[in-house]
């Protein structure tokens, strides 16, 4: 299938489509003259690529995590379940942390519920009447 038409079936743009291939993500594809010919095959993968970037995969991490190995034409079931173990770790810890903060901002909006004097500011001496001692 041409590229007009992967992309349609895929909702991924052309641009994208010729990223995926530079970054090894995608088979290059056979030619036909000037047109890229890709593989039906192609349109399953670049699914999957879509789904992983929603998923907050970067394109660097996915070319890593489907680097072949010498010997070894594709990646291993076990290397692709290591690479989402890692972003789900990551994501862990950044839920943890923004919860840490929410229960902190929560902490300082109480406080300041409890103490609204802390924002009013006292008058000073230079704010008395001027020509009067």
């Amino acid at each position: 299938m041409y590229i007009g038409n992967l992309s349609k079936q895929t909702g991924a743009s052309r641009k994208a489509i010729y990223l995926y291939e530079e970054l090894g993500l995608i088979p290059t594809p056979r030619r036909q003259g000037t047109y890229r010919v890709y593989a039906p095959e192609v349109v399953g993968i670049v699914e999957t690529i879509r789904c992983a970037q929603a998923l907050g995969f970067t394109l660097k991490e996915l070319a890593e995590a489907l680097q072949s190995v010498p010997g070894r034409p594709q990646p291993s079931l076990d290397d692709l379940v290591e690479q989402i173990d890692r972003k789900r770790r990551a994501l862990q810890a950044q839920i943890y942390a923004a919860t840490t903060r929410i229960e902190r901002l929560d902490e300082l909006r109480q406080r300041l519920a409890d103490a609204p004097s802390l924002w009013v500011c006292e008058k000073t001496v230079d704010s008395a009447p001027r020509g009067k001692p």
